[in-house]
C-alpha cells in the first residue's frame, strides 16, 4: 500500500509524467528526431539511480568489437562538446563511465558529446569504418531516434511497481516502456527459479516486448599487478555508486569487511578521502583497499602508496535461463 506521504505525492509526480510524456508525444508529432546515419543501440531505464546501463553498454559492445563504439553524454565531466576518451584520460574530462569503458576495453573507441547525432557525426568524421554505436544511458534522449532500444529494470526495483517522481522512482510513466525494442531484468539472484522469473514475467507481457533476466557478478578483484585478492582477505571498502548498499553486502559476503566508505553517486574523491582511508590502513597490516572499477576512475589523484594496496572489482552482465543468444540475435538481426 502507498504511504500517506506518497499519496500527497501523486498529483506532482502525475504532472511531472506527463511533461515527459508531452515532450516525447511533441518529438514525435514534430518529427524532430534525427535517425543516426549507422545502426545505433541506445541503453536506458525509466528509473533514476543505478540498474547497470554502463555494464551492459560495455556488454554489448564487446560482443561486436570490430567496427563498433560507445558513447556517452559524460555525466558530471567540466569539459562540453564532443570528445574521444583516452585510456589514461581523466574523470574530470570525459565522465566516470566512459573513463571506466575505455579501460575496460581499450580497443573499443569510446566518445562523449551532450548531442548525441552531433557525437556520430563526428566519430564518423575520425572513424569512418565505425558501424554501430552502443548509447549509454540514452532511452529519454529524444533528439536522436536510434536502431534499438534496450530498457533496464532493476529486479529488486522494477518499473511496471514504481511511481514517476516524487512518489517514485520514475522519470516517465511506466507505459514508455512500450517504446523498447527489448527489456532486461538486470540485477537478478543468480539462482532464480523459472517460478518467480514467470511471474515477473506476466507482469512484463502487456508491454508486448521481448525481456530477459540477467544476474549481474562481480569478478574477482585485482590490483595494478594483475594480483587477485584472496576469499576472506582484511578490507577498507569505498564505493560511490547509485545502490552504494549492494556492493557493501557483496564485499562483506566474500571478505572480512573492517570498515565501509559511500558517497554519493559519482562523488569526486579528495585529498580528506585518502587521507582517511590511508589512517585505516595503518592500522591493519594486511588489510587493502577495495573499491569498483567505476570509483577508481575518479581516483586519478590517489597517492602511489595507496595504489599499490588497491584492489578493483566490476560487474558483469551473465544472463539466465541461456538467454544470452537469444537476446544478442534480437539486436544485431539487422546483420
Amino acid at each position: 500500500m502507498l504511504s500517506i506521504f506518497r499519496y500527497l505525492l501523486l498529483p506532482p509526480a502525475a504532472v511531472y509524467a506527463a511533461g515527459a510524456w508531452l515532450r516525447r508525444l511533441y518529438f514525435r508529432l514534430c518529427d524532430r528526431r534525427k535517425s543516426g546515419s549507422i545502426y545505433t543501440i541506445a541503453i536506458g531505464n525509466l528509473a533514476v539511480g543505478g540498474s547497470g546501463k554502463t555494464p551492459m553498454a560495455l556488454f554489448i559492445a564487446q560482443q561486436l568489437k570490430s567496427n563498433t563504439a560507445l558513447l556517452s553524454r559524460g555525466y558530471k565531466r567540466k569539459t562540453n562538446g564532443f570528445r574521444e576518451v583516452q585510456v589514461h584520460d581523466s574523470a574530470e574530462n570525459c565522465g566516470d563511465e566512459p573513463l571506466e569503458m575505455k579501460n575496460a576495453a581499450p580497443e573499443i573507441p569510446v566518445f562523449v558529446c551532450e548531442n548525441r547525432y552531433e557525437g556520430i557525426r563526428q566519430m564518423q568524421c575520425s572513424y569512418p569504418n565505425i558501424q554501430r554505436v552502443i548509447l549509454d544511458d540514452a532511452f529519454q534522449h529524444l533528439p536522436l531516434k536510434a536502431t534499438k532500444y534496450v530498457l533496464l529494470t532493476d529486479f529488486q526495483k522494477p518499473f511496471y511497481s514504481d511511481l514517476p517522481m516524487p512518489a517514485g522512482n520514475l522519470r516517465e510513466f511506466a507505459c514508455t516502456a512500450s517504446e523498447a525494442d527489448v527489456v532486461v531484468v538486470t540485477k537478478c539472484p543468480a539462482d532464480l527459479t523459472e517460478q518467480k522469473a514467470g511471474t515477473i514475467g506476466k507482469k512484463l507481457e502487456k508491454y508486448e516486448k521481448p525481456f530477459f533476466f540477467c544476474h549481474y557478478e562481480n569478478a574477482v578483484p585485482v590490483n595494478n599487478a594483475g594480483e587477485t585478492l584472496t576469499r576472506g582477505a582484511q578490507v577498507v571498502s569505498v564505493s560511490g555508486l547509485a545502490q552504494n548498499n549492494v556492493f557493501r553486502n557483496w564485499a562483506a559476503a566474500n571478505y572480512t569487511l573492517l570498515s565501509f566508505h559511500g558517497y554519493p553517486d559519482h562523488h569526486t574523491f579528495c585529498d580528506t578521502d585518502y587521507l582517511q582511508w590511508a589512517g585505516e590502513l595503518e592500522k591493519h597490516s594486511n588489510a587493502i583497499l577495495l573499491t569498483t572499477r567505476k570509483d577508481f576512475a575518479r581516483m586519478d589523484k590517489l597517492p602511489e602508496g595507496l595504489k599499490k594496496l588497491t584492489f578493483i572489482t566490476f560487474t558483469t552482465p551473465k544472463f539466465l535461463f541461456q538467454q544470452e543468444d537469444a537476446f544478442i540475435r534480437i539486436l544485431f538481426n539487422h546483420f
